[in-house]
């Protein structure tokens, strides 16, 4: 990727408004967004595209398939990109869990999320 060349994410989420809702907002953030509602779509898309996205911000419950089995699949794909889980329900317990840990997920995000606070959330994933 050139380094004149936004930066790209995919946003996962089953919930139509808020995939659209962040892939909107990143987009006026001058990233190239792509979003899902469907996380096995999600996969299949960035099987072919895995070299190009440095971001990934999936659901954590979404029928089909979980953030957590989405994020353990991408980490066999590309171990290097950045991964955000965001879950609106307790999180307590979940950095705990084996499968929490296998993913390696890079951030835990509470819903509701602040647009601005995912700004510099990103912003900081990005620079490292």
């Amino acid at each position: 990727m050139s380094a004149l060349s936004p930066q790209s994410i995919i946003v996962v989420d089953d919930e139509l408004e808020l995939a659209s809702l962040f892939k909107a907002f990143l987009k006026n953030e001058g990233y190239d967004v792509i979003s899902f509602t469907d996380p096995v779509l999600a996969l299949e898309y960035y099987k072919e595209t895995a070299d190009k996205h440095s971001l990934i911000i999936t659901d954590l419950r979404m029928p089909g398939m979980c953030g957590i089995d989405l994020a353990k699949r991408i980490r066999n794909i590309n171990s290097k990109v950045k991964i955000f889980l965001m879950t609106a329900f307790e999180t307590k317990d979940l950095e705990d869990r084996e499968e929490f840990k296998i993913a390696r997920i890079d951030r835990l995000l509470q819903k509701p999320i602040r647009l601005s606070d995912l700004r510099v959330m990103i912003n900081d994933a990005l620079k490292k």
